[in-house]
């Protein structure tokens, strides 16, 4: 299976906190970031929200000059 460039594509992250701090776990595609979270949230880790990052269209046109 072949990744997708996530600085070209995008992808998802969930943010929780591990020993008094922020964390963010990185996913290529929605449904693993989904059940990452779920068994997060199972195994009592406090989660605080399952985000998107998608790259700005500016920075798309100015690398393909």
């Amino acid at each position: 299976m072949k990744i997708p460039d996530p600085l070209r594509n995008g992808f998802h992250y969930v943010e929780y906190t591990y020993m008094n701090h922020k964390q963010c776990a990185v996913y290529f595609t929605l449904e693993s970031a989904q059940e990452a979270m779920v068994k997060m949230m199972s195994r009592g880790v406090e989660c605080h929200g399952l985000h998107e990052w998608k790259p700005k269209l500016e920075i798309m046109s100015i690398q393909k000059r």
